[in-house]
């Protein structure tokens, strides 16, 4: 059974979060996968939300507890490989917009959406 078949039996979504990042203490940028694994069928703004303040907030405060403090990353940057069925929404441009307005430390925040099975091999 594939990996898609199993979840959606579950009833369930798994959310995939690439992190590239730099990695202060050794000096060099690095990436680190994270996901999420929710019940929410529809991959809502909240969702989506949720998932990536976790993995901000992650970052944030590895960069915090550094010799001596980092500042919080000020950029982000987002992408998906299926924009059919991830993160589809009418509205996600304006969840973008309001993130980077509340209170998250974000100056910017970049959405990528490539065509379902574009961009494989890249």
């Amino acid at each position: 059974m594939s990996q898609m078949k199993w979840f959606k039996k579950l009833s369930t979504v798994i959310l995939i979060i690439l992190a590239h990042y730099f990695d202060h203490v050794l000096g060099r940028r690095a990436c680190c996968t994270h996901f999420c694994i929710t019940d929410d069928l529809e991959k809502t703004n909240e969702m989506i939300t949720h998932c990536i303040d976790f993995v901000r907030e992650f970052y944030d405060q590895k960069n915090a507890a550094c010799n001596p403090p980092q500042p919080p990353y000020a950029h982000l940057f987002c992408g998906s490989d299926n924009a059919a069925n991830q993160a589809k929404n009418n509205y996600h441009f304006s969840w973008m917009i309001d993130y980077v307005e509340e209170d998250h430390g974000l100056l910017t925040i970049q959405q990528n959406f490539t065509a379902e099975q574009h961009g494989k091999g890249i």
